[in-house]
Order: structure tokens, then sequence, then C-alpha cells
């Protein structure tokens, strides 16, 4: 089993030393310079193991030890610390730390200490003991809570694969990681799979690896993403975006979980299991003939389908509440409330980009929130009005529609490139798109720039 281990140290060095010994046994390994940078890691990353300083800066990583406990309880962390004391360790065990070591210490007992631990905790799991995992899905709607009832049943069932489906936004990652961390694969990292994000000519050597010499380029032979997730769960998002070429591919690769690498000749044979989804309609696209039928219904063997947010008003407050305390721990704020206003036309927003566009907007907003109380912010007038601006005015000729497109499109990259601060994830997530679409887009302007020059 590969276990993940975030480092969070303000030291450069001990990063580096921890990261190259501890992935030399092993492990995959992750590192952050400072404590916020580490929660939000975390939250991403999902480690089994915290190897938290005391000392960060300004910060006492033995002040954080709850935050860390919240994002899952069973994330087990060990304090590091220069300047131990039998007082400190104490108060860190009471906290939730799992064990307190004092620098310098040796590699091979660190690893130990790992190992130890998490027999400690599979023991617990077994016998039904271990906590739950804090990054549940959020809501009080009869439909989240059917749903919450459908993961229980089908992580129990760990070989039948599963489609979600629902619009962009609404939460498929999180149900998708929500049934992987229930199941009896939980142990390994899920990997996942934007069948979006990866253009079609690599989607097949991604997907299952290549032999040396398979193709130009191809020096040494390379597992592929399936092979990788032996023993654990598949996530194919955007699924209704594969190429027909690849769906045929994967439908055969469904039927007996075996392939073969680009250029090889022997079967490979895996036990994954493949959750997909997507914001499509799957009935329309095997219409208009852009989806395999065959592989709708291999897919579709259990099927969830989250609806949309404004559909399920219930949910929105408690979800709002939810981001806000997370973002409140971020930025380092103590913001414990929102504000009657500001939830009521959260109430009465139609949530076109879901609970991905709520989140966002929570996060703006705490941002620049300068008291306790999330107030009503310009953040929501700020946004794109519901209907395209109208151009300025007509010509003679009448008007140039494919162009005034492209202007419309182009000036909403652009804030958006400015909001993310450049971040392309970011912007991504705020214009409803893939990276990869975005990048796409973004390169296009950069080649007709230089033919323009």
């Amino acid at each position: 089993m590969k276990y993940k281990i975030l480092v969070i140290d303000d030291e450069r060095l001990i990063r580096l030393s921890l990261r190259e010994g501890l992935t030399d046994f092993g492990y995959e390994v992750e590192t952050a310079a400072g404590i916020r940078e580490g929660l939000e890691l975390a939250e991403r990353f999902f480690p089994h193991f915290v190897l938290l300083d005391n000392r960060l800066g300004e910060d006492r990583g033995i002040d954080f030890i709850e935050a860390i406990k919240r994002i899952d309880d069973d994330i087990q962390l060990v304090m590091m610390t220069a300047y131990g004391s039998v007082s400190q360790a104490v108060e860190a065990v009471k906290r939730g730390a799992y064990d307190y070591i004092q620098k310098p210490f040796d590699l091979d007992a660190l690893d130990l200490l790992i190992r130890r631990c998490m027999e400690q905790l599979n023991t617990r799991r077994s016998l039904g003991l271990a906590g739950a995992p804090r990054h549940e899905l959020i809501g009080e709607s009869a439909a989240i809570s059917r749903i919450r009832g459908l993961i229980g049943v089908i992580a129990k069932n760990d070989s039948v694969d599963l489609l979600i489906r629902g619009e962009t936004g609404t939460g498929k990652e999180v149900v998708a990681n929500l049934v992987h961390r229930q199941s009896a694969r939980c142990g390994l990292p899920m990997v996942k799979i934007n069948c979006g994000a990866i253009p079609e000519n690599l989607l097949e050597s991604e997907l299952f690896g290549y032999e040396r010499g398979a193709f130009t380029g191809a020096v040494k032979t390379k597992k592929g993403l399936l092979e990788l997730a032996n023993g654990s769960t598949v996530f194919l998002d955007e699924i209704g975006e594969m190429p027909l070429s690849m769906q045929a591919k994967l439908l055969t690769f469904l039927e007996d979980r075996r392939f073969k690498r680009v250029g090889g000749l022997r079967d490979i044979e895996v036990n994954v299991r493949v959750i997909a989804a997507t914001n499509r309609d799957l009935k329309a696209a095997i219409a208009r003939k852009e989806f395999r039928e065959d592989l709708f219904y291999r897919l579709n063997v259990m099927q969830i389908e989250i609806p949309p947010l404004r559909e399920r008003p219930e949910d929105i407050l408690p979800l709002a509440r939810h981001f806000l305390e997370r973002c409140s721990r971020k930025f380092g704020k103590n913001i414990h409330a929102l504000s009657p206003a500001f939830a009521g036309e959260l109430l009465t927003y139609s949530w076109k980009g879901n609970v991905r566009e709520l989140r966002n907007i929570i996060e703006r907003s705490a941002l620049f929130c300068e008291g306790d109380l999330l107030e009503r912010g310009a953040l929501l007038e700020e946004r794109p009005s519901e209907s395209a601006p109208m151009p300025a005015g007509w010509g003679e000729k009448g008007i140039d529609l494919p162009g005034e497109i492209a202007r419309i499109e182009r000036s909403y990259i652009e804030e958006a490139m400015r909001r993310a601060e450049g971040n392309l994830s970011k912007a991504a997530d705020l214009l409803g798109l893939t990276r990869f679409s975005l990048r796409r887009k973004l390169d296009s302007w950069e080649r007709s720039g230089a033919r323009n020059e």
C-alpha cells in the first residue's frame, strides 16, 4: 500500500530531505512551507499521514492540529520540533496528534513510526472503530439524503461500476471520492482522469501506457493510469468528451479488465473499479452518434444523478456555512456567520454554476471581508449579467456577429484571468471551462497575435 504523507515545515532543507527520504521508502510525499498552504494542500491531497513542524514562523503547528483533523478525522499526525518538552507532547496528543518527535530524527525510525501508526489505523478500520471522513456530502435536502444512502450501498459492492450524472459544479467528484473512501479500496489513492483535458492522440497512451519504441519519443516503457490504479478506483471525469475511437477501446477493457499497452503484445489484467462522470445528456449524445450505446449501458450498471443546486435550495445555506468555515480558516480570519441580507440573496440566485459557483462566491467574499460577519457584497453584483450585453450599434450592413461573440468571450476570459491573478485552473473554474479548453483558447489568441504582427 502506498501511503500519502504531507510534510508541513518552514525549513526548505527539512522539506527536501523528508521528501527524498520518504519517497525512497515508497511513500507519496507532498510538502508545504506554511500552515495555510498545508491546510489547502491537505484538502486536495487527502494525506494518510501529516508531519507537522511546531514552529512555522509566527504560527505554532500545535494550534492547527484540530483544523487538520477536521478535514479528515482519520489523518494521522505527528508533531516535529527542535525544542521538545513533556508538556508539549502531552498537549499535542490531547489535541489529536498520534505522537511527537524531536529533531534531528532518524528516517528509519520515522518509517517504522509511520507504518506502526497506519497498521493501528487499519486495525481500527477493520473493527469499525475509525472515524468517518469529514469531507462529506453537505446538504439537508431529500435528494442529498438519498444520494448518501446510495453511496453507502454502492461503496460496499466495490466490483460494480458507477455512472455519476449532473451539471457542471454539482459535486460529481465529491461523490466519487466518497464512494472510493467508503469502499474496501480506500487504502490506495483513487486515480482521476479528465477525458476532456487530454488530447485525443495522447489519451490512449495515458490510459493504457506504452512499450519502449511504440512511437517516436517512446524511449522507455511507461505504465498507464489504469495499470497504476490496480487494486483501487479509476475516476473517468467528463466521459462524454471521450472520442469514439477511445470509447470502443474502453468498452473492450471494461468487459474483462484486460488491455495491451500501446505497441505491446502482452495482455495486462488489473483489478479496478470504474466510476465515470458526465455533465452531458448521454442518451441525446447516443442519438447524435457521439457516444456508444453499448458503452453507456456498460457504465450505467449503477447510476447516481445529482440535481442542480437551484432545485435543492435547502442545501444552499448549509453549503455556504461550510465554505465560510473553510475560507475563514484558510485566510486566517474569524468570520462566524452570513448576514441575513447576504443569506437572502444566496437563496434567490439561480446558481448556474451550482456548488462550485457558490464556493467561489463565498471564497471571494471572505477574502475581502473585514469584520466577523460576511456581509452582502458587491461581488454578486459584479458577476456577468444573465443576458449578453447588446452591441453598441448596428451598421448599415448589420453586425459582425462572429466578431462580436469573439470579443465578448475574450473580455470574459480576460476578466476571469485578472480575478484569478493569472491562475489558469481558477480562471477555468470561474468560466465553467476545463483547464485544457481555456489553455487552447489562450494559445489560439497567441498564435493569431503572432500571425498579425
